[in-house]
């Protein structure tokens, strides 16, 4: 993002919060009839969807990851039973954050070293959440909307649109051997119609990046097969339409990080789902 886009952006968020203050914090506007934030209208599930955008145009997530920036966190989730708390996950954790409303702004205290992430809640537009993370050396923004999947934690809700944006579509496998029909990679993260595995599960963060940045990993099992579970790396084609598996191989079991890629195990081609 370029720098003055940034300070333009990061100063209407301050103008917006400073326009709240006058304004009592929470419950509903009369004069508008709209709901301002408060822990019964932002119940359920928020999920980073500009992550999930980027994992979709790069077909990666380690891209996504690398050549724009993580973000604070990849799902908040709200409980009217807990209305001072926000639940967040970064999908491989998960910690609880006192939370203040200032009827749409939101403040996360002492998010990261002591510092607080604000969030502005669109409540009278498109009913997004904006964060604002500066918590580090810039300002980073990231857009969430609320899951319509009904997923019983944000890590799962998260995790079904990450799904979604990486694996739209069906594939067929190519090369000799391969399975005849379409192979449909779902969002709940079973694998229809493909016979040496029906489950996959994406490395989004943590000891699961067993490659460092060198390629992207998933694990493969088959639900009905003990012990069956296996790492590969994965990657798409520059035109994401071609979705390789590799092997992955541990050189050295005492050291983490210390897998290699080692020849294709699988390819697949995609056909882009219908509008």
């Amino acid at each position: 993002m370029k720098p003055i886009f940034l300070f333009c952006a990061v100063l209407a968020f301050i103008a917006a919060a400073c326009k709240q203050d006058s304004k009592p914090a929470g419950g509903t506007d009369t004069a508008g009839g709209s709901a301002y934030a408060n822990p019964t209208v932002l119940a359920g599930h928020w999920i980073a969807i500009d992550f999930c955008s980027r994992a979709n145009q790069y077909g990666s997530v380690l891209a996504a990851m690398n050549n724009a920036h993580l973000p604070y966190a990849y799902a908040l989730s709200f409980d009217p039973n807990l209305p001072d708390s926000v639940i967040c996950t970064n999908g491989f954790e998960k910690w609880t954050l006192p939370v203040r409303y200032n009827r749409d702004t939101m403040e996360l205290v002492g998010a990261s070293q002591g510092k607080s992430v604000f969030l502005l809640y669109s409540s009278q537009d498109n009913k997004e959440i904006t964060m604002f993370d500066a918590t580090g050396e810039s300002v980073k923004m990231d857009r969430f909307i609320k899951s319509k999947a009904e997923s019983p934690t944000g890590r799962i809700a998260f995790t079904v649109a990450l799904n979604h944006n990486l694996f739209n579509g069906t594939f067929r496998q190519a090369g000799k051997g391969g399975s005849k029909g379409a192979i449909l990679f779902n969002t709940a993260g079973h694998i229809r119609n493909w016979g040496p595995y029906d489950r996959y599960e994406v490395c989004t963060g943590g000891d699961c990046f067993v490659s460092g940045n060198a390629i992207d990993v998933m694990a493969l099992s088959k639900s009905n097969t003990e012990g069956s579970e296996r790492l590969f790396g994965f990657r798409y084609s520059a035109g994401n339409d071609t979705l390789t598996l590799y092997n992955l191989v541990n050189q050295n079991p005492a050291e983490k990080g210390s897998f290699v890629v080692k020849g294709v195990a699988y390819k697949f081609l995609r056909t882009p789902a219908e509008n």
